[in-house]
């Protein structure tokens, strides 16, 4: 026999009665926009009637369950942002190779944490400053979910953004290997010329390329979303 449910309350669900918001967040990320609502709601429906048994179950199932429904349609909806990703991360991936290649003995000589500090923080705040705060969480957004839809404006701030940070990150670069270059010419002599002008130098030219790599990373960025404007406005320019 099987016990009748107790009636939910009204409106949203208590806190207590709700599926996993990890879970939840992730589908509404990868579904399509027409299946949203269905499936979140017949998994959530499923869900409330598993937790009258045993919530912690039904919680390891929702997730499961969350689990295979992404898998199914991660291909097809973020196919564009997995290669995106993916372009990124290679380009990462291939250069710490090239560094570790470069000097097996020393894999830390590409490393240095001031150097990376007078770049990357700059960079972001110049853009912040050249834009607003809205725009950087507009970015963000963009870099989780860069589907066509937005306004046009939107993709021009979100552009200049990534266009100013990543000119913004090459600048300091450049800037900074000068300060560095007149600290060693000041503190370099006869004496102790070979034992500190090439470790200087190189230290001096990490900054240059940590601003290289962020102008080469926000580079692809604002084509990408420049190519994703575009698409928004094909329908309208169909349309008119």
């Amino acid at each position: 026999m099987r016990w009748p449910q107790p009636p939910l309350p009204p409106g949203p669900l208590p806190p207590d009665m709700q599926p996993p918001i990890i879970s939840q967040l992730l589908l509404e990320w990868v579904l399509p926009d027409a299946l949203q609502e269905p499936v979140l709601g017949d998994l959530q429906e499923e869900f409330i009637q598993r937790q009258h048994r045993n919530r912690q179950r039904a919680c390891w199932w929702y997730r499961r369950q969350a689990l295979s429904t992404c898998w199914h349609f991660l291909h097809q909806t973020k196919g564009d942002w997995l290669m995106f990703i993916f372009s990124m991360l290679f380009f990462i991936g291939i250069s710490v190779w090239a560094m570790l290649v470069s000097a097996p003995d020393d894999p830390l000589a590409f490393y240095d944490l001031i150097s990376l500090v007078l770049i990357f923080p700059p960079a972001v705040l110049f853009a912040v400053g050249a834009t607003s705060r809205q725009t950087l969480q507009r970015a963000i957004a963009f870099l989780f979910d860069p589907r066509p839809g937005a306004q046009p404006q939107d993709y021009q701030q979100v552009r200049h953004f990534f266009r100013v940070m990543g000119n913004s990150g090459l600048l300091l670069g450049l800037f900074s290997t000068l300060i560095g270059a007149i600290a060693i010419a000041q503190q370099t002599n006869g004496g102790n010329f070979s034992e500190t002008f090439g470790p200087a130098t190189a230290v001096c030219l990490l900054t240059l390329l940590y601003g290289a790599a962020l102008k080469t990373l926000c580079y692809v960025v604002a084509e990408k979303v420049r190519f994703v404007a575009d698409l928004s406005a094909q329908p309208h320019q169909m349309q008119s």
